[in-house]
């Protein structure tokens, strides 16, 4: 995933120097990197509480890792490694400035302008130390202690991230940082576009010079949260160089309990019975969109020669708080370009929760649904 791409980290751990020494370079400590690794909770000068985890990098010891401050729940990512001294280093990484923190060593170098944490692991177990300002020298005292998430969530916090000054992306937080880890991966912004963080970037600049071409963006709406489900659903542009819009719409379901995302939910020994009913769902919009909107022959032929079938099921899963719907694509040969794009979305196969259920595998979160 993109912003695991982007935690990249030094090949040897090192010793931060005192009164501006040279660094030394020292070989990583395995056994520390692991004793430190997990998940913890605390304050930082205490008052600004946040959650912060820390993952081993087996391949050479160091460590990665995010946090994020209680009040906004929006990740900043980490990277680090622990000294022969027992001290973690932890630096924040800057997705939209990877150059300037890939081969970030702890140092106090101009050219770091992120945050960093400086702890130590307690006879107690705990992590204290500090947390410092990379751009001035204000440092805080930081305190952590084991955290373990309880329970399952049955809503995610909602939040969103802006990248590059353009691009908007949802950010959904839960207690379990397994969990929310997944949901930050899910919805990343640069995976979303398609491009990779140096191609979102141009497009950034030139939308702020005023270019009405190329990615416009994704807006998403989140249209179920609740019983340890959440469905978002997106829309992104884009603008060719001969001003054609071209708009993709899907959603995302994902499993709170879990972080994955659902996608086949249907019982494969109730498959037959569940096509059919779409197949009948179908044809009745085919034939009140051909009533409301009247169109050529070629356009009624085609849309009358859609089907759900083994071949052609229905697909994109969506919750909103009193259905569940399913997509039929719409294709035929002959359809037109502004055809395809006013019909892309108009027949979605709407099933209420007691409809859908029989329906359903019997472990499929989507049960929870029922419950009253």
């Amino acid at each position: 995933m993109a912003f695991l791409a982007l935690m990249l980290v030094a090949k040897t751990a090192v010793t931060q120097p005192s009164s501006g020494a040279e660094l030394v370079a020292k070989p990583p400590v395995r056994a520390a990197a692991t004793l430190v690794a997990g998940d913890y909770e605390g304050s930082i000068g205490g008052k600004y509480l946040f959650r912060l985890t820390i993952h081993e990098q087996a391949a050479n010891a160091q460590v990665t890792g995010c946090y994020y401050y209680l009040s906004q729940q929006k990740p900043i990512w980490l990277k680090g490694y622990v000294t022969p001294t027992g001290d973690l280093w932890l630096g924040e990484v800057h997705p939209e400035r990877p150059a300037l923190t890939k081969h970030w060593d702890g140092s106090r170098q101009p050219r770091q302008p992120f945050a960093y944490f400086r702890l130590r692991r307690t006879a107690a177990g705990t992590l204290a130390g500090t947390w410092r300002a990379a751009k001035s020298e204000r440092q805080l005292p930081a305190q952590l202690t084991s955290y373990r998430s309880t329970g399952f969530a049955d809503k995610a916090h909602v939040a969103e991230q802006t990248y590059f000054g353009e691009y908007t992306k949802p950010v959904f937080t839960v207690p379990d940082f397994r969990v929310s880890e997944k949901l930050w991966a899910a919805f990343d912004v640069a995976e979303i576009a398609g491009m990779t963080w140096a191609e979102l970037q141009e497009e950034a600049k030139a939308r702020r010079e005023g270019e009405t071409r190329g990615y416009q963006g994704t807006e998403a709406q989140v249209t179920y949260n609740d019983r340890g489900l959440l469905s978002v659903w997106l829309r992104s542009e884009r603008i060719t160089g001969g001003g054609q819009l071209f708009a993709q719409m899907w959603s995302v379901v994902l499993d709170l309990r879990t972080g994955e995302q659902l996608t086949d939910e249907i019982d494969p020994t109730k498959q037959a019975a569940f096509l059919a009913i779409c197949e009948r769902k179908l044809q009745r919009a085919i034939s009140r969109y051909l009533h409301e909107n009247p169109q050529d022959s070629t356009d009624v032929a085609g849309l009358r020669s859609q089907h759900v079938d083994a071949q052609h099921p229905p697909t994109d899963l969506h919750v909103t708080p009193d259905s569940v719907t399913f997509h039929h694509v719409v294709d035929y040969e002959g359809m037109t370009h502004f055809v395809r794009r006013d019909m892309e979305y108009e027949f979605r196969l709407a099933f209420s929760f007691a409809e859908l259920a029989p329906f359903l595998k019997p472990e499929s979160p989507l049960r929870r649904l029922l419950k009253r």
